[in-house]
């Protein structure tokens, strides 16, 4: 075999060993994350409020944690992950109000959603408990988040339902308009009858806040989806709200969105 003969050999070989390698990468971008055994529900009450017993915690704030807002993942990013970009466009915060962190840019996790890894929930690099601001916390000092609740929000964060995968957010409006994906009010008005009714009445009224005037605020129905789904506290589970799927509770939203833009009614009719 000639010297040139053997270099083409040697060039190809190269060739085919960096396509090779170009294919692994390629693949271990594109693939989805590895699934680590997390309850994408638990980790919608996590994404909450991570220290309630129903989420996991051990039901009271970590030491040094004077605002239990600036340790609460929806805080920043929201209850649909878009933080300002979301149902909290206008929300005010840290340092214009510093009772609260206030969601900026970075906080949309949009892009991110099915990429989220364990690292990236358990940020070792984050402020201490002590510190209230807009940084996000270290998740693993004292008093932070167990292994399983780590992998409860992944989960939650790359395949748990939110309001973005059955509406559209019209964030130019006040209050952010939702504009509902083939949802259908008249089988929500029977799914609010069915499931919502017992504890909020025929009209909404029976507990406060009154449901019309909470969904009137701005963002509301960002969280009223995630609390339909998910739950909120030990009161309104997720099974006391009726186990509803994302087009279950849009179709429940999309009802009281009529009755909520009647500026007359004072409470639903049925």
């Amino acid at each position: 075999m000639n010297r040139l003969k053997a270099k083409q050999i040697v060039v190809v070989a190269i060739v085919i060993a960096l396509a090779a390698l170009v294919g692994l990468l390629v693949s271990c971008l594109t693939a989805p994350t590895e699934d680590i055994g997390g309850d994408e529900y638990k980790g919608g009450l996590v994404w909450n409020n991570f220290t309630l017993t129903i989420s996991g915690g051990i039901g009271e704030l970590p030491t040094g944690v004077q605002n239990k807002d600036f340790a609460r993942c929806k805080a920043c990013h929201g209850w649909d992950t878009r933080g300002l970009k979301g149902g909290y466009v206008r929300r005010t915060g840290y340092p214009e109000k510093d009772s609260r962190p206030k969601p900026v840019e970075e906080a949309d996790l949009g892009s991110k959603l099915g990429k989220i890894k364990p690292a990236d929930v358990a940020y070792v690099h984050g402020r201490d408990w002590a510190s209230e601001n807009n940084e996000m916390p270290n998740f693993t000092q004292t008093g932070g988040l167990t292994n399983q609740q780590i992998a409860d929000v992944v989960a939650f964060l790359n395949k748990g339902p939110k309001i973005i995968d059955v509406a559209e957010l019209d964030t130019s409006q006040k209050p952010v308009r939702y504009i509902f994906n083939n949802a259908d009010p008249t089988a929500g008005t029977d799914l609010y009858g069915k499931t919502c009714l017992l504890c909020h009445g025929a009209d909404g009224n029976q507990l406060e806040p009154h449901l019309i005037d909470y969904f009137r605020s701005d963002g509301k129905y960002s969280e009223g989806f995630h609390k339909m789904i998910y739950g909120a506290d030990e009161r309104m589970t997720r099974a006391v709200a009726g186990n509803l799927t994302a087009q279950q509770a849009a179709n429940i939203l999309a009802w009281i969105q009529t009755q909520a833009d009647d500026p007359n009614k004072t409470g639903f009719s049925r």
